[in-house]
């Protein structure tokens, strides 16, 4: 930080202030705008926030999360709301950039229920330059959050795509408006397994690749959190090595995550909260994405019993009723899959580029250095 900066409480310049927290019940379909502990959650008839407001998530998981509200919301009591800023010494997009920067971890208590008070945030205090310096690095920060954002949306708009051109090509898997032949997926089954236990003594910090749940999404493969593996040369670390065109599927808690294991994906396996569903006579990528659509996710849910801890079993997997639509279709669905695939995969890299230069400049900006 530039020593002619001025350190100031976050207290001194804003009231920070809980609202009055609206029951879900009486939230409306249309009207103003009402901000939660994560964003936007409905709408309601009134408002309590004229002008844009930074808000900090002060309940939950999320706890720290900072978001700006549009004007004429209706912030609740689950978020921490700014009022009062203090406009001739603080720029709001600067100080929502600066909270960003520099977090609110150390003020969050509580284990079971994460939260942050009032009272805690006056020990928050922040580096303050002159009102211009302020607007000039907000206006940096601006530019290179806007391209890190289109990028993002860019890849969200062609997961919609994707999931456009599947209704098309096949139809709503829960109705099969085109009538094509239903089977349980055990019928197509060529080898169902579920993963290794009690492999943490063969962590390594290289090796082979170890999948775990957050490696899957909705017919994701996500390579950034990659654990590894020193495997054992036993019957268990054959059994749960994956082959290329695997179909892997979530199996205890988060129920019915799918991805495909790519060509030249190289040595991998899974853990016990993992399957590996081979199939005959059936697309992987089809089955993966119909797995991973509303029709799919459905059945999933209802074999995920109440009151027992969630999770899947053989038979579960093996009851799942499946379209079966023609076999060409279904490959013309995965090359279409596999075009976006490379896409996206290039958007991901330049995601990732454009998200390390946005930190770096925040980083910088903070410091004083640009």
């Amino acid at each position: 930080m530039k020593r002619t900066w001025e350190q100031v409480k976050l207290t001194e310049i804003c009231s920070p202030k809980q609202w009055r927290t609206i029951s879900m019940n009486n939230l409306k379909k249309s009207g103003y705008p009402v901000y939660g502990a994560n964003g936007k959650i409905g709408f309601y008839n009134d408002y309590n926030h004229e002008q844009p407001t930074i808000l900090i998530t002060c309940r939950g998981a999320t706890c720290g999360t900072i978001n700006i509200c549009e004007p004429f919301s209706y912030v609740t009591g689950n978020a921490m709301s700014l009022d009062n800023l203090n406009e001739n010494r603080v720029n709001l997009k600067y100080l929502y950039y600066c909270l960003g920067n520099f977090g609110l971890q150390n003020i969050i208590t509580g284990t079971a229920q994460p939260q942050i008070t009032r009272q805690s945030l006056d020990y928050v205090s922040l580096p303050l330059p002159s009102l211009q310096e302020q607007k000039r690095i907000a206006a940096i920060l601006d530019k290179a959050d806007a391209i890190r954002r289109k990028r993002q949306q860019a890849i969200q708009l062609a997961d919609e795509f994707l999931r456009s051109v599947f209704l098309d090509m096949f139809g709503d898997p829960v109705t099969n408006p085109k009538g094509w032949e239903v089977k349980s997926l055990g019928e197509n089954l060529d080898f169902l397994t579920s993963g290794s236990r009690g492999w943490a003594k063969y962590y390594s910090n290289e090796g082979e690749k170890f999948l775990r749940i957050q490696n899957i999404g909705k017919n994701k493969l996500f390579k950034n959190d990659m654990a590894f593996v020193k495997p054992p040369n036993s019957a268990e670390a054959k059994r749960t090595k994956v082959k290329s065109g695997d179909i892997l599927i979530s199996i205890t808690a988060d129920l019915g995550r799918t991805a495909v294991v790519p060509d030249n994906f190289g040595t991998a396996y899974i853990n016990q909260h993992l399957a590996i569903i081979r199939v005959k006579n059936l697309n992987s990528i089809y089955l993966s994405e119909y797995l991973a659509s509303q029709g799919g996710q459905v059945q999933i849910q209802k074999l995920n019993r109440q009151g027992v801890k969630a999770g899947l079993n053989f038979d579960d997997i093996k009851s799942l009723k499946i379209l079966i639509p023609p076999l060409d279709l279904q490959k013309k669905y995965e090359q279409i899959w596999l075009n976006r695939y490379k896409f996206k995969e290039n958007y991901d890299q330049l995601t990732k580029k454009s998200g390390e230069i946005f930190n770096s400049l925040t980083q910088r900006a903070f410091r004083g250095e640009l």
